[in-house]
């Protein structure tokens, strides 16, 4: 027999250990298909204003996945090599020649990868359509998608898997070839220890962490970009301390409790766990910085998309909205909009000036109350009572599109060489993207004298009943306005910003759930491998009368532990991220933070459910 039938029989026995690999690599190699693929879609090519944006995100979207499937694969040979130590070993003791085992075991690897790049492939086109459907809906592009298979993505994707398989291979082969005879038949027969408890590093991991966590949320005072740095820095830092030390002195403070050892089949579970964590404190480490990045990379581009809806109305309060006080062109607006079939529920109206020099504008205190009055703005009673000002006090409006802040908020600005105090600070619907600047109230009074220094202009907001039909308007009243007007209408923010936030969300939202699997495949594999090394214990504890339902209580804990820890601490390091972003934008992203946890942590159960039940069957 040839060492290819070989391979192929041994590929077609280990089928079943292969599976939830195989699953893993043939869903990455759809996406990533897809991920390449909508970059070459004519349809999306045709919407000028977002295909950059396409372009843009399926480059990045495909390189990160790139990145991580390197990593993946790499990962998943390596746990297929020590699982089958023995199995080579005995192919070595029996007299085959190691070069012909290298080949048998690479070839192995080698069938997957092309069985996976060719299933993937075919799901990857089979599904495109419905992948561009969702794109298309989250990005408000208003087309039918047609069924579209890319050969560019085609080819681009062979290659790229191409490349990588040709290095796992040789890397697969070389790892045998090096290995010896003694150590491969031993592999399984290490003794354990329990692992030696450093107090300094338990104690000081919780203290990094803390300090991490304070500079975060210091951004302002330590400088954005240094304490991102230093954040990132000492989080992983402290993480890894945290698994290698500090859990290792909570899991061997109960090793000593003999009441709580010697309860049930504890002294096997706990032992189990305390071997675990001290032989794979990085992986569990890794993991939970890896949880880290999805929940808060999800929390992210939710939290986007959560915001970019709620501040909808804050962008575009109204309908149409122009700037003028010529009355022919008011009138022949208003013609306009009459023959367009719109009913008009609000007509707003409101003075300003324009300070050049410092790029805002200056509102009177009582246009502003007219104006939330009118668009019955939530909680607008609490915010015009904090707008009570005196002649040296003014309110600052942030500019309408401002999402977040990295900037020392001032106490004070200067109009026409006098001072006034910021008594308030906040952000409410007012003349919106239309005037896109920041917005200083004043009383009538001061805006009267301030009227002397700077030209005054006229703002015209409209509200109409079906905002979502006005690109026909939009074109009509582009042809009767002067530039200077800035119109700007519903159907304009709908083409700009909201179509990149729907594209970032898809895309990132996808990614997500590409590393949240990937994430608890790797789990899978190392609980796996080492389910292996505690076979012949759960067997004596059989013969010792131990019942199934004990032992499924054991290896239940034992696999907890795996998934919990490193998921708490993902989940506690993922709020203090989110907080901070929060706090850039000046709003509550507890709800988008709450729905990033619990998909996390379903998907996360599934994987937990899973591997427990296959754990058991190992054994």
């Amino acid at each position: 027999m040839n060492s290819f039938k070989m391979a192929i029989i041994n590929f077609k026995r280990n089928a079943k250990t292969y599976g939830l690999y195989l699953m893993a690599m043939t869903f990455s190699v759809a996406a990533y298909y897809n991920f390449l693929s909508m970059r070459y879609n004519p349809q999306f090519l045709e919407y000028k204003d977002i295909s950059s944006y396409i372009g843009g995100a399926s480059v990045s979207a495909s390189t990160l996945m790139m990145m991580f499937l390197i990593f993946f694969i790499v990962y998943s040979s390596n746990f297929f090599l020590n699982q089958r130590k023995r199995e080579i070993g005995v192919y070595a003791f029996m007299g085959i020649d190691n070069y012909k085992i290298a080949f048998i075991f690479a070839s192995e690897g080698l069938l997957m990868g092309i069985l996976s790049l060719a299933i993937g492939l075919i799901i990857g086109i089979l599904f495109s359509k419905l992948f561009m459907m969702v794109l298309a809906k989250v990005a408000i592009l208003n087309i039918t998608i047609k069924f579209f298979i890319s050969m560019k993505a085609i080819v681009e994707t062979i290659i790229a898997y191409s490349i990588i398989l040709a290095v796992t291979f040789l890397k697969g082969y070389f790892d045998v070839i090096r290995s010896n005879l003694i150590e491969l038949l031993n592999s399984l027969k290490k003794e354990e220890e329990l692992p030696k408890v450093n107090y300094f590093k338990g104690i000081a991991s919780i203290i990094i962490i803390g300090i991490g966590y304070y500079i975060a949320h210091n951004y302002l005072k330590f400088g954005f970009g240094k304490a991102l740095l230093a954040t990132i820095l000492l989080i992983t830092w402290g993480t890894y301390w945290l698994f290698g030390s500090f859990f290792s002195m909570v899991i061997r403070h109960y090793i000593n409790r003999k009441s709580f050892l010697y309860k049930g089949v504890n002294i096997v579970s706990f032992s189990n766990i305390a071997f675990r964590i001290k032989n794979n404190y990085r992986t569990l480490a890794a993991v939970a910085i890896l949880i880290t990045t999805c929940i808060t990379c999800f929390g992210t581009v939710s939290s986007v998309k959560y915001y970019v809806e709620k501040n909808h109305k804050i962008e575009v309060p109204y309908t149409v909205s122009y700037i003028s006080e010529d009355k022919d062109i008011i009138a022949k607006v208003d013609k306009i909009i009459k023959d367009s079939g719109h009913e008009v529920e609000i007509k707003e109206k409101a003075n300003f000036l324009f300070v050049p020099d410092d790029e805002l504008v200056v509102a009177r205190l009582t246009d502003l109350k007219t104006i939330l009055s009118d668009l019955k703005v939530e909680n607008r009673e609490n915010i015009i009572s904090k707008f009570d000002l005196s002649d040296d006090e003014v309110g600052y409006i942030e500019r309408p599109t401002t999402m977040m802040s990295i900037l020392k908020k001032e106490d004070s600005i200067k109009l026409n060489g006098k001072n006034y105090d910021i008594k308030v600070n906040t952000k409410v619907p007012l003349f919106g993207n239309g005037l896109p600047y920041p917005c200083i109230v004043v009383n009538d009074e001061e805006y009267d004298q301030l009227k002397l220094h700077f030209y005054e202009q006229q703002f015209n907001g409209i509200i109409l009943d079906n905002p979502n039909e006005t690109k026909g308007l939009t074109y009509e009243l582009a042809g009767v306005l002067p530039r200077e007007s800035r119109l700007y209408t519903y159907w304009m923010a709908g083409a700009s910003f909201y179509n990149f936030a729907g594209i970032i969300y898809f895309v990132g939202s996808f990614l997500s759930l590409v590393f949240v699997f990937a994430t608890g495949s790797i789990i899978y594999f190392k609980i796996l491998s080492e389910s292996f090394r505690d076979k012949n214990k759960y067997e004596i504890l059989k013969k010792l009368g131990t019942t199934d339902f004990e032992i499924y209580s054991s290896i239940s804990k034992q696999v907890g532990i795996f998934f919990i820890l490193p998921l708490i601490v993902g989940v506690i390091h993922s709020a203090v991220a989110i907080s901070v972003l929060s706090d850039m934008m000046n709003y509550s992203l507890v709800v988008p933070t709450a729905i990033s946890v619990l998909v996390f942590a379903l998907v996360y159960g599934i994987f937990y459910v899973f591997t427990t039940r296959k754990f058991i069957t190992e054994i």
